[in-house]
């Protein structure tokens, strides 16, 4: 199955996918990524006080204020987000640019990151919602520094990813008519 993630970031060192199924329609899913308020989880909220990350309201339009940018958007199936920093580093280093840049960003000393929602229909009323987080960089030094920074945060990495898809989950479960 193609993907939009596959045109912003095919090749990549590290990455990791996670999935839900949902009991909601495919567009009633969808519509749960944008109203989703990661805020309801005591989880990411301790965790990105951790990283230091600014505050913000926790949704994905929240997401895009403190860094992450819209790369691509195919709707009721799929949306793209990216970043670019050194999150190895005490002070992420996040770098802005315009999402047509991402793809041939190749500065020396940087970690790429694309993310995903890609909602999969199941069946008329079953759906299921996969997340999948590529990360390339761009030197042999960044890469190790990544390679070293994923191995002491990836299971956090996931533990946020998780929580999103489940906090998407209950948002579609909930809004259907009863």
């Amino acid at each position: 199955m193609k993907k939009l993630i596959d045109e912003y970031l095919p090749l990549f060192q590290f990455s990791e996918t996670h999935s839900i199924e949902v009991n909601a329609p495919a567009d009633a899913v969808y519509s749960s990524i944008m109203a989703c308020d990661l805020g309801q989880s005591a989880i990411v909220r301790i965790l990105f006080r951790l990283r230091r990350l600014p505050e913000c309201e926790m949704t994905f339009d929240g997401l895009l204020q403190v860094g992450f940018s819209l790369l691509a958007e195919l709707e009721n199936r799929e949306i793209v987000f990216g970043l670019i920093g050194k999150f190895w580093t005490f002070s992420p280093g996040i770098l802005p640019f315009q999402p047509e840049e991402f793809v041939a960003f190749d500065s020396k000393g940087y970690a790429k990151v694309a993310g995903n929602l890609l909602v999969v229909p199941i069946i008329e009323q079953r759906t299921r919602l996969i997340t999948e987080t590529r990360v390339q960089c761009t030197s042999v030094r960044s890469r190790a520094r990544f390679a070293l920074y994923w191995s002491l945060i990836r299971f956090f990495s996931g533990l946020i990813r998780k929580e999103w898809l489940k906090l998407i989950k209950g948002h579609a479960e909930n809004a259907l008519p009863t």
